[in-house]
């Protein structure tokens, strides 16, 4: 089994905890490892690869049911491109929207962060800054 990685071995290749790597073979995202004889779980490079992009386009945004149909999607030839060209037009508008928002709470917060500067160190800064949190119009 030299080859091969046991699930913590993955995990920490990858920069996820076990019960991640658990939870994505759970939902058909990583496909279910061979087993060794002592029943652990042997993965290859190939799966180390796979957690590495789903990592990778989760930290971009994508939800876990786009990263699957992403997955899916993947090598099925040219009749999957409309599929894909309209997945990336949608992450396309919503990762503008994002930048938009967190652009106009940069500014908002640049210029609260000069204004509290200038303030007597007694100031409730905070919850002004629970104010600025919850007025803005949110990335999530």
């Amino acid at each position: 089994m030299s080859d091969k990685l046991l699930i913590g071995q993955l995990a920490r290749l990858a920069g996820v905890k076990p019960d991640s790597v658990r939870f994505y073979e759970r939902n058909g995202l990583l496909p279910r490892p061979e087993r060794a004889a002592n029943g652990y779980r042997a993965y290859d490079e190939a799966a180390l690869k796979r957690l590495r992009f789903i990592k990778k386009a989760q930290s971009l945004g994508f939800t876990l049911d786009e990263v699957r149909r992403i997955l899916t999607l993947r090598g099925q030839g040219s009749t999957t491109c409309r599929s894909v060209l309209a997945i990336a037009e949608a992450t396309l508008a919503d990762t503008e929207t994002k930048l938009r928002d967190l652009q106009q709470f940069r500014d908002l917060l640049a210029a609260n962060v000069r204004r509290w500067k200038k303030l007597p160190a007694r100031r409730k800064c905070a919850a002004e800054f629970c104010d600025l949190i919850e007025s803005s119009n949110g990335t999530q």
